[in-house]
């Protein structure tokens, strides 16, 4: 038997914990790493704010299934 249920979409940001006005967004990965470290930086020009994340890559997109009738 075919079920459906409906599937909400959430986009994930990383806010900017330096200028709290941009996002961080991947800008180099290392993939000789083990774990893989993907750097990060500020969406914001005026910015330097730089973050590695170990095997998280922002932004990225989330779906949550829809409970109810």
């Amino acid at each position: 038997m075919e079920l459906r249920k409906e599937i909400k979409t959430i986009k994930v940001y990383f806010e900017c914990p330096k200028c709290e006005r941009g996002n961080l967004i991947l800008n180099a990965v290392s993939p000789t790493a083990n774990p893989p470290e993907n750097e990060h930086r500020c969406s914001n020009k005026d910015c330097d704010y730089k973050q590695t994340f170990i095997r998280t890559i922002y932004p990225y997109i989330e779906q949550i299934e829809r409970y109810g009738c």
